[in-house]
């Protein structure tokens, strides 16, 4: 194979790049490395967020120690009382405090993206070469962080993407969570699924006739009887549920008002009474009810550690990026996961 060579006019344009970000950062260069200053760790930190709508609707938090308790945005118990102050104090109640005794830890994720040459030579042209890296970054990163939230079940030491493609050794997401935390805010139905496990069985035969009856029902099983009615609880699912409940109207021979009719059922999809929200790699089989600003990530302040050095060997240069972070539920008795769901014809 060709040896491949970094352009001249490649390597002035991305020295310009990797310049634009040392001026930024107040460093000589970016060739050793340097901690991203706060403001602009949170222009990055927003950029993530923008990049995508689901994350633009869930919590991305900083925080200034590594370890803590959780911020707590809910209110997880009554706080009206009176008190004789002639004979004690007045107690006051911890707004966001709930049952559930957890906490967040911050550890380190790699974010280390490496830019081929030959990829580099072949954006030489285009006048928003510098803007597509950063966005390209950016787009992948924030992908990784929904990934991580969604199927994380621990941390390794050396994660393998290789056996666990959806970066499950990489972080605990919020789903993990509530498994370890919160048990009982977890169903996965009565019928034996031959694994040694059980399912949720939805069809004419099943444990629920209709996704509909099982949504409705876990709501009002497991959501806390304070949130059942708010208008913000949504149905965090996979693509494959909500076929298995609409796909059937339009695939099958219609008249055209029967068309129309199916057409827009199908446009305006619902989950019992909730909107379904389908984030990219979502568990299939799977329905967590819950509102999206009970989900957070919680960023360390200042942990933002960055470096681009050039590695020949590999006919590449690598932007190494890395941060602290932890996925956070606030308040478990917010939210309810589904898993295992067959649906039966």
């Amino acid at each position: 194979m060709a040896r491949v060579v970094l352009n001249a006019l490649t390597k002035a344009i991305f020295t310009q790049y990797q310049n634009d970000i040392a001026g930024l950062n107040g460093v000589p260069n970016v060739r050793e490395n340097f901690t991203v200053i706060p403001a602009v760790e949170q222009r990055i930190i927003t950029a993530y967020q923008e990049s995508d709508d689901f994350l633009r609707q869930i919590n991305i938090y900083p925080v200034d120690n590594q370890a803590g308790e959780k911020i707590g945005m809910g209110v997880g118990k009554t706080i009206a009382s009176t008190t004789d102050t002639r004979t004690g104090p007045r107690r006051p109640t911890s707004v966001g405090e709930t049952k559930h005794l957890d906490s967040y830890l911050c550890t380190q994720t790699n974010y280390d993206v490496a830019y081929k040459w030959s990829l580099l030579n072949a954006w030489r042209h285009r006048p928003e070469f510098k803007k597509n890296l950063a966005v390209m970054v950016t787009n992948a990163i924030a992908l990784d962080k929904i990934t991580m939230g969604f199927n994380g079940i621990y941390r390794a030491a050396n994660s393998d993407r290789e056996a666990f493609p959806l970066l499950q050794d990489v972080k605990r997401g919020w789903l993990q969570r509530v498994r370890e935390v919160a048990p009982e805010q977890v169903y996965s139905g009565i019928t034996p699924d031959g694994n040694g496990g059980h399912k949720i069985t939805v069809g004419p035969n099943g444990e629920y006739k209709t996704l509909d009856g099982l949504v409705e029902t876990a709501i009002q099983t497991f959501i806390a009887p304070q949130y059942r009615r708010r208008k913000d609880l949504v149905a965090i699912t996979g693509s494959g549920v909500i076929a298995e409940k609409y796909l059937p109207l339009l695939d099958r021979t219609q008249d055209p008002t029967e068309q129309i009719a199916a057409r827009t059922i199908y446009a305006n999809q619902i989950l019992g009474t909730l909107q379904p929200v389908l984030p990219p790699q979502f568990p299939e089989n799977t329905i967590f009810i819950t509102t999206l600003k009970n989900l957070s990530i919680y960023i360390q302040s200042g942990s933002l550690v960055r470096s681009i050095v050039t590695e020949p060997a590999w006919d590449r240069d690598v932007d190494y990026q890395s941060i602290n972070e932890d996925y956070v539920v606030e308040d478990y008795d917010l939210c309810v996961l589904l898993e295992n769901i067959e649906v039966q014809d």
